[in-house]
């Protein structure tokens, strides 16, 4: 939001984002707006902010004060009966006391990884503000800043560093670089399964052939059942041409 306008309005209907956001249902949006519109510069970024909470001296007062009986047993009578429902932090509260004191400019996060070319000009909400490389061109380097080499540590053993850009060592990658020839064959992969793998054709599930129809169940008693009755019948027809014999005979 750095430079945005939050005011500016649209050509076709003529409205700004929040009235966009009014009409679209989108109040989300509409409380970011409002919010940042009440904090619209970020003073951690600048060299006036003291990375100080104001609420924490009242609150560490409040909870070292010398308490009556009385107190206590009402406070804990209290904190038995209340049910504690889940909220959004509290404006300027321990977590937006936690994001400005990393995002700072004396947090080590931001001194390790980050140069500031102008810290006296923090970002802002309807300021436009010049990009990257208009502020290097102007940007005057500091000559009471002590330079790499003029540091104790810095001495023969310790060399500039070039950075060189990453290299994958993987084969795949070289690989993938190279660029395809025309007259080169493609290879291809053909994937079979084994015959372990493979289920056999019995304890395979029958298809059903309509998807929306439901499959008759299969009772296990049902099962047996019809096995006894094969099996008596069997054993019948065995039976049979042994009568006819003895007639004959």
């Amino acid at each position: 939001m750095n430079g945005a306008d939050v005011a500016a309005v649209d050509p076709v209907k003529g409205k700004t984002a929040e009235e966009w956001a009014a009409l679209t249902g989108c109040f989300e949006a509409i409380m970011r707006i409002r919010i940042l519109l009440q904090r619209p510069c970020a003073q951690q970024f600048s060299n006036k902010y003291l990375p100080e909470w104001p609420q924490l001296p009242e609150l560490v007062a409040q909870a070292t004060a010398t308490k009556s009986r009385a107190k206590r047993l009402t406070d804990h009578i209290c904190s038995m009966f209340t049910i504690r429902f889940p909220q959004d932090p509290e404006t300027d509260g321990v977590m937006d006391h936690m994001v400005r004191m990393t995002t700072s400019l004396a947090s080590p996060f931001m001194t390790t990884a980050c140069q500031t070319l102008c810290p006296d000009d923090p970002p802002e909400v309807g300021k436009q503000r010049h990009s990257v490389p208009e502020i290097l061109n102007r940007y005057v380097p500091d000559p009471d800043a002590k330079s790499v080499n003029s540091r104790s540590c810095s001495s023969s053993q310790f060399r500039t560093q070039t950075l060189i850009p990453y290299q994958s060592l993987s084969p795949i990658g070289k690989f993938l670089s190279l660029p395809l020839r025309f007259n080169s064959a493609i290879p291809k992969i053909k994937v079979s399964r084994s015959s372990a793998q493979s289920t056999p054709a019995e304890n395979k599930p029958p298809k059903v052939k309509n998807k929306n129809a439901l499959q008759i169940p299969k009772w296990r008693y049902k099962e047996v059942k019809e096995e006894k009755k094969k099996a008596q019948e069997a054993a019948g027809n065995k039976k049979k041409p042994d009568k006819t014999k003895g007639k004959d005979e």
